[in-house]
């Protein structure tokens, strides 16, 4: 249990991580990085609240809520990195089809009192996808150094959060069942991967702008 507090706390408080640089370097940012530096001050303060303050009921409320605001902060940042039309009204129907699969489940099947692993599991995947889309198209449509350009590394890490995390949201009613030992292991490889996106996230903040 010692490690398992260790791993999801640096987890967490890694957040702060990107949040300092940006609000650092938040003059000389795109309104895109802005915003998900929001986000990311959101995420940190939901997951800090459930972390000291344990209510199993409240929690999960906050979660199936935050899986939401999550996919619409991120799919409209990567809405405005599109330079095609295409991809873009395709984006706005993935963003509104995603919303309305939401309300639904929560009336139906996955009710906000209840686990949150499908609806959570279904934006990861296109999150992932998306993001990766992008990443491709940045890689291909820039002829400076990728280690300079902002988008690779933020892109980068948006790919990891959302690839590592994917696997144990979707199996979390099956994680649960087994042993504990395993289970932290299991966790604490994804908890790991999660310092390592946001310390991307940081890396890619402080490229500078005019590199986009």
């Amino acid at each position: 249990m010692i490690q398992y507090s260790i791993f999801i706390n640096i987890s967490i408080y890694s957040l702060l991580v990107p949040i300092f640089t940006g609000v650092y370097r938040i003059r000389v940012l795109s309104r895109e990085i802005k915003l998900l530096i929001v986000y990311l001050i959101i995420a940190f303060t939901i997951a800090v609240s459930i972390n000291w303050f344990p209510n199993d009921q409240w929690s999960m409320k906050i979660l199936h809520v935050n899986t939401l605001v999550e996919y619409i902060f991120v799919m409209f940042i990567m809405y405005s990195w599109q330079e095609s039309q295409k991809i873009k009204m395709i984006m706005k129907v993935l963003v509104w089809s995603y919303i309305l699969f939401w309300f639904c489940a929560k009336v139906t099947f996955e009710p906000i009192s209840g686990l949150y692993s499908i609806t959570s599991s279904v934006s990861q995947v296109i999150l992932a996808l998306s993001a990766g889309y992008t990443l491709f198209v940045v890689i291909g449509n820039h002829v400076q150094p990728l280690l300079h350009l902002q988008l690779f590394w933020v892109l980068i890490a948006l790919v990891l959060n959302y690839t590592s995390t994917l696997i144990p949201t979707a199996l979390t009613g099956v994680l649960f069942t087994q042993p504990g030992e395993e289970l932290v292991l299991l966790y604490s490889i994804n908890w790991i991967l999660i310092i390592f996106s946001n310390i991307l996230l940081a890396i890619g903040i402080l490229c500078p702008p005019n590199l986009q």
